[in-house]
């Protein structure tokens, strides 16, 4: 994509000026105004299955090779963060009820699901451990690593609830016979959306078919501190119910707390430290309105 010459072959351009909008490249044609991406993802399929499924809320490519995809840009409508979430979480829900179908339920897969997240929650609660120990024995305790200790029992708590949901989901989900799937859109950020005369999802090139909680978890994870995630998710389980099961994976998954590398310079390491020890309050807060037990059991 660096070689411009390529791309004016490739399509017969004669292009008039070329800049960058949020990172991606955009040319002023002799035939209008045109984004162009290398093609990674061979987006054409998936915009014909979703067209078949009646979803059209997406930019349309007008045009592609082996190389590159060529998408004609779409001037935005100025819109408020929470207005841009709203519309996304209206579509989501639209594009996994159009999408959706079951597989059968594989015990090994749920068996190796289960088992990575429970050897991740075991290797950061004993990473956790061993930072506090340095940390307590360190002859300077750093503003981070004082952060850190102080809310220790935030990330501890967020790792047991955690896996107290994975063991639930496990639970439920082996005694099911199928599992529901949809495509799923699996990069959802507020910038991911454009309004215009319509609105359009971009960006789908990690798109794939999975579970639907998967779009939730990405959103959430974009979004948890900008917007109230609760009224969205509200919205999107009136307009597709989660199984209880999807519930439980949704919520150990968002629960699962980040490695904090504190090699980094002292303002970086506090700034990451308040990061994580916000999202999770955050979370727990969240996760707290739809199963207020979690891990009094």
């Amino acid at each position: 994509m660096n070689n411009l010459k390529d791309i004016v072959h490739d399509f017969n351009f004669r292009v008039k000026r070329c800049s960058y909008y949020h990172n991606t490249r955009i040319l002023d044609t002799d035939r209008g105004r045109f984004i162009v991406k290398k093609n990674k993802h061979h987006n054409n399929d998936l915009f014909r299955y979703l067209q078949a499924k009646n979803f059209n809320n997406f930019v349309n490519i007008y045009d592609d090779n082996s190389n590159y995809e060529i998408y004609p840009f779409i001037e935005e409508v100025t819109t408020t963060k929470e207005e841009k979430a709203l519309d996304i979480i209206y579509l989501i829900s639209i594009l996994h009820n159009k999408t959706t179908f079951y597989k059968t339920m594989e015990l090994d897969m749920l068996k190796n699901i289960y088992e990575d997240i429970n050897n991740k929650l075991m290797y950061l609660s004993h990473y956790y451990d061993n930072l506090k120990i340095i940390i307590e024995e360190s002859n300077y305790m750093s503003p981070s690593g004082y952060l850190l200790l102080r809310n220790s029992s935030i990330i501890f708590r967020a790792i047991e609830e955690s896996k107290y949901f994975i063991d639930k989901w496990y639970e439920k989900a082996k005694l099911k016979k199928s599992y529901r799937v949809s495509t799923i859109h699996n990069y959802l950020e507020l910038d991911h959306l454009i309004k215009s005369d319509s609105t359009y999802l971009i960006s789908w090139d990690k798109s794939c078919k999975a579970s639907p909680i998967y779009d939730l978890l990405s959103l959430y994870k974009n979004t948890y501190d900008q917007v109230d995630f609760s009224s969205l998710f509200e919205i999107y389980n009136s307009k597709y119910p989660l199984f209880e099961e999807e519930l439980y994976l949704l919520f150990a998954l968002l629960l699962v707390p980040n490695k904090i590398d504190l090699s980094n310079r002292e303002i970086l390491n506090t700034k990451e430290v308040y990061e994580l020890t916000n999202y999770l309050m955050i979370t727990a807060n969240f996760v707290s309105k739809y199963h207020s037990n979690s891990t009094d059991h």
